[in-house]
């Protein structure tokens, strides 16, 4: 089974994480694109010589950061994700 190339691991990653812990609803959509965009790239780049724990990981990154996405797009204006007021 190959692996994902460790470039493209640290860049999905990082901006997934990035993504997750923004507290900042002005800077959310930005940081959610770019989270979904960098696992998409690696997912139409890797997807085949990734292992299986690999896809289900980029699986599961994707379908999170989708489901944020649209949740933000949902709240209303001024309500962070997350928090109550």
């Amino acid at each position: 089974m190959s692996k994902l190339p460790v470039s493209s691991v640290d860049n999905w990653k990082r901006l997934f994480e990035a993504a997750l812990v923004e507290d900042d609803p002005g800077r959310l959509p930005h940081r959610l694109q770019n989270a979904k965009d960098a696992i998409v790239d690696t997912i139409e780049t890797s997807f085949d010589t990734a292992s299986s724990s690999d896809r289900l990981l980029l699986l599961a990154a994707l379908n999170t950061i989708s489901s944020l996405f649209e949740a933000n797009l949902r709240r209303p204006h001024g309500e962070t994700l997350g928090h109550s007021a």
